[in-house]
């Protein structure tokens, strides 16, 4: 084996560097609003190449380079969340793929001929386990990058995301195989043309797809009116709570010479607490706020579904107001369907933005806490329960913000007889439109994965209707006051019935997990069978390892 030298690091990092940077412009970036989905398809071969050729020692090392890189490209407007975020969102995905690469690596070693598809699978994996649990994260996976290709993502219906960021990391991880190892041309051309052979399958599908679904008829159509009030709702006060009232009051008005059957507000548009203070009405200028947002849903006509916290009681034995002068309530992060004068149901949200809106380790590290806790950061109770509304013969629910970027929540809903999707967003604060774009290009795969229409209501942007095909209906302008009724159609539960996804959901990153898992560990017990049955010099030993 040739005998590594200073050039070949740093050759490496150079490739890394690049595909980092390659990598974030996928996405929707400082460099374009809404990205370019076809560096998707080979921005990560640099990256392949580097773990595959990379000795052991060193591919964590470039797994925490890598990570911190594209992170601080990809999710550059961190920074306008909290000055410290940008790093430590740089810093934990940096430590996440110092563990993930040796396992793409023993992935790629784990099979002599068809590695490759391992290391594919393995990523597939990845991409799901880390989105799990109080740490998961969604952004900056390969599928959603191509969210713009509805023909290229409809498999998502059957696989969810995962197949889609299979199918782009498959002949990626071919091409770095090639790279580097030498093969016979009928073995090149068989997995070349299997590789073309499953993306001229999946084109296919997602066409006849798209053909069917732009000729079915919808069982009915709801109009609906998604408010865009362009305002903060992170600002906080009784001053901006009500500028906030009277620019969504505005705004419905307006959308309602447009006759709708519905409307909607963003995350946490309406604040204080209509739950909490129609019982317990403790201010009389936030008394009577939620008493005017009371009487202009009774004169709306129309339900309206607005974000609003939801205070209830915390100790039932306790009266709502204590001897202390506090109040004796907890609060979620939650949606209201507000109509004939009363609140007709109540989603909490279930998945919480980590640090920001719950932070469970508070016994373990009282002293973070204590930070989080004097940097403004209102933590809320997490929900248990996904909610299906009902009103009018049709079915929908409302994942909050952040929600919306994992499937299995909106499989959830659908799963439980959802007939629509509704995100209700406040993505404000990032002051970014490429920041707002990557959260609806997650969103896109919600819509495709149970083929089910979304209307997306947020602040600031980006607020759409999402075909159940993926396609990006009339979009209002981020960062503007203004508002879009939206004719979105609803089909038969009976005729269309549910997507493989939504029966199923995560099943196909469940079998990447069990099957690229399986050939790793079969690969060290037989490394270590060979190791014993043939005991090798220091030296083989060594270079079989590499």
């Amino acid at each position: 084996m040739k005998k590594r030298t200073i050039l070949d690091f740093l050759f490496e990092i150079l490739l890394i560097a690049v595909s980092a940077f390659l990598y974030a412009l996928s996405f929707p970036s400082l460099w374009s609003d809404a990205g370019w989905p076809i560096f998707a398809l080979f921005s990560l071969v640099p990256l392949l190449y580097v773990i595959d050729r990379s000795p052991w020692s060193l591919v964590w090392l470039y797994g925490l380079l890598f990570g911190s890189g594209f992170f601080s490209l990809f999710n550059y407007w961190l920074s306008t969340f909290h000055q410290l975020a940008i790093y430590l969102c740089g810093i934990a995905k940096g430590l996440e793929l110092a563990i993930v690469f040796p396992f793409l690596k023993a992935a790629f070693k784990s099979h002599k001929r068809y590695g490759f598809v391992i290391q594919a699978l393995a990523y597939a994996a990845y991409t799901f386990v880390f989105q799990q649990g109080f740490f998961g994260y969604a952004y900056g996976q390969l599928g959603s990058a191509l969210y713009l290709w509805p023909a290229a993502i409809q498999i998502a219906d059957i696989t969810g995301i995962w197949g889609v960021s299979f199918l782009a990391i498959l002949p990626q991880c071919f091409i770095a195989y090639m790279l580097l190892e030498r093969r016979e041309t009928r073995f090149i051309v068989r997995c070349a043309s299997a590789i073309v052979i499953a993306w001229i399958l999946n084109l296919a599908y997602g066409m006849a797809t798209i053909s069917f679904y732009k000729d079915a008829q919808p069982e009915k159509t709801v109009r609906i009116a998604a408010i865009q009030h362009d305002s903060d709702t992170w600002k906080g006060g009784y001053t901006q709570y009500l500028h906030n009232f009277e620019l969504l009051k505005s705004l419905t008005l307006q959308a309602m010479n447009e006759n709708p059957d519905l409307v909607i507000w963003s995350e946490t548009a309406f604040v204080p607490s209509v739950s909490w203070h129609t019982k317990y009405p403790s201010h009389q200028a936030t008394a009577k706020m939620v008493d005017d947002f009371v009487q202009f849903g009774l004169e709306l006509d129309v339900p309206l579904v607005t974000g609003n916290p939801e205070g209830t009681i915390k100790d039932p034995a306790q009266p709502a107001f204590l001897e202390d002068g506090s109040w004796n309530r907890i609060d979620y992060n939650s949606v209201i369907l507000f109509a004939d004068g009363q609140i007709l149901g109540t989603y909490r949200k279930q998945h919480l933005v980590p640090f920001t809106e719950y932070f469970p380790y508070q016994d373990l590290f009282p002293d973070f806490t204590q930070f989080l806790l004097s940097h403004d950061y209102n933590w809320w109770l997490e929900g248990t329960q996904s909610k299906v509304f009902e009103y009018d013969g049709y079915r929908f629910s409302t994942s909050i913000c952040f929600e919306d970027t994992f499937g299995n929540i909106s499989q959830a809903f659908v799963k439980q007889g959802s007939d629509l999707l509704l995100n209700l967003s406040n993505d404000s604060w990032s002051k970014a439109i490429p920041a707002e774009t990557q959260h609806m290009a997650l969103g896109v795969f919600r819509s495709v994965e149970n083929k089910r229409s979304t209307v997306r209501s947020t602040n600031s942007g980006i607020t759409t209707q999402i075909s159940p095909l993926g396609q990006i209906i009339d979009p209002i302008e981020p960062f503007t006051a203004s508002y879009h009724v939206y004719d979105v159609p609803i089909y038969s539960q009976e005729e269309f019935g549910h997507t493989i996804y939504t029966m199923l959901g995560d099943w196909f990153a469940i079998f990447a997990l069990a099957l690229s898992a399986s050939f790793i560990l079969l690969s060290i017990v037989r490394r270590r069978a060979e190791a014993k049955a043939f005991p090798a010099s220091k030296s083989e030993l060594e270079e079989a390892i590499r």
